[in-house]
């Protein structure tokens, strides 16, 4: 009797929980869709590997911009901007220093009130319209936005609070309170070197860059230096590979990356090939070297679906997990014609747990790690025998990255620039 009573308490303690985490994701999800919007935007014009760059503004004579994003190509993009920002710049980033210079093709046009119509851009130099203010100015000291901007390039240590479990659970439940509190970005854990190869961590769902500390401590420092992205994990899939797609790109800016490696746990394998679509299509990978997926639910994650059928308020994430999705539906979609970075698909088979018997590895499935599509452009294929979690942890795994990058390496240096 006393059992079942403890049982019966736990049970009511966890709904009370859960109840007040959906009640948080409510408020949540509100102020997202308060705060952002999405624009589909293409630039006219006829150079496909040219730089531009599009500021989002509240007013054509105010001192700082709401944000930016910069693209390669005349490619239709997704620009997400502040629902109170009220103009588009667009340049040409002729000298590639995300500065805007006279002389340089731009565009400047008002946004409409709704985002259900495509932006067709028309850069040019002939006009005297510009935002004065933006001339010869970093654009990263001009940031002023309501959410807490990405941070970029900036150190940290992986025993820093932002990447506690409780904050992993933050970006997840409440993600703008999240990144309120300036969490997500790219961080350095090694000072930059620009003799060493970077390799850049993408977490998955409720995880942080700490996950990959077992692997991160297996890594040859002498050679490769380890970049890691925090974001919070109930934001939309799409939303998050557009922001990796733009973080990637002023990174590249700054430092002039040549040789680049990803690597992505779980639903990160899934932000991270989101990106390289987009990328390709924008004809901006050529840095990448490779791709390295481990356990990622390329074919979706069922209990997602079931969350968006039945909870009573989906977190966004949810409905892009979900099998039948148009973001799992889209994946590997980028042109099958254009160079693409060698992808490494690694998955584990080690079930664990006594309620799920389906083949898995006691959270993603083997045919959600094995999507069919995933397989036929993946390079590589690697089974381990471990679990979601124990993979991370994996000697066989170390070395099948060290391995991978070296291979990749090489043919990624007889590529012409």
């Amino acid at each position: 009797m006393q059992t079942i009573k403890i049982l019966l308490i736990i049970a009511i303690m966890s709904l009370i929980h859960g109840c007040a985490n959906f009640r948080h994701l409510a408020k949540e999800v509100d102020m997202l869709d308060r705060v952002y919007v999405e624009y589909q935007v293409i630039i006219e014009s006829n150079h496909e590997t040219e730089s531009f760059v599009l500021v989002l503004l509240q007013g054509l004579n105010t001192d700082y911009v709401d944000g930016y994003e910069v693209v390669i190509g005349n490619q239709e993009i997704t620009v997400t901007g502040d629902t109170s920002s009220q103009y588009l710049f667009t340049f040409n980033d002729s000298n590639n220093d995300l500065r805007f210079q006279v002389g340089e093709a731009y565009s400047v046009i008002k946004l409409p009130r709704t985002a259900d119509q495509r932006l067709s851009l028309s850069l040019t130099n002939a006009h005297q319209d510009y935002p004065k203010y933006l001339v010869d100015k970093a654009l990263n000291n001009l940031v002023n936005v309501k959410i807490s901007p990405a941070k970029i390039g900036e150190k940290a240590s992986l025993d820093e609070p932002k990447f506690d479990r409780d904050i992993a659970e933050l970006g997840m439940w409440k993600p703008v309170s999240y990144l309120l509190k300036g969490n997500s970005g790219v961080f350095f854990i090694d000072e930059f070197d620009d003799k060493k190869i970077p390799i850049l961590f993408v977490h998955g769902m409720n995880g942080t860059a700490r996950d990959f500390a077992p692997l991160i401590d297996k890594i040859d420092s002498s050679k490769y230096q380890v970049w890691v992205m925090n974001y919070p994990s109930g934001l939309p899939l799409e939303l998050l590979a557009n922001g990796l797609n733009s973080l990637i790109k002023i990174i590249d800016y700054r430092y002039d990356v040549k040789t680049l490696h990803l690597v992505a746990h779980s639903m990160g394998g899934l932000i991270t090939q989101a990106y390289l679509d987009l990328c390709r299509n924008q004809l901006g990978c050529d840095d990448i070297a490779s791709f390295t997926s481990i356990s990622s639910p390329f074919g979706g994650v069922e209990s997602a679906q079931d969350g968006v059928d039945y909870a009573p308020v989906v977190m966004p994430s949810w409905r892009d997990l979900a099998p039948k999705s148009r973001f799992i539906a889209e994946l590997f979609s980028s042109d099958d014609d254009l160079v693409k970075p060698a992808h490494q698909l690694i998955f584990g088979y080690k079930v664990s747990g006594i309620i799920n018997k389906k083949s898995n590895d006691g959270v993603i499935s083997l045919d959600s790690q094995l999507r069919d599509k995933a397989q036929l452009q993946a390079e590589r294929i690697y089974g381990l025998n471990e679990d979601h979690v124990s993979i991370l942890r994996s000697d066989k795994l170390a070395r099948a990255l060290h391995q991978f990058w070296e291979s990749t390496e090489q043919a990624h240096s007889r590529k012409p620039d």
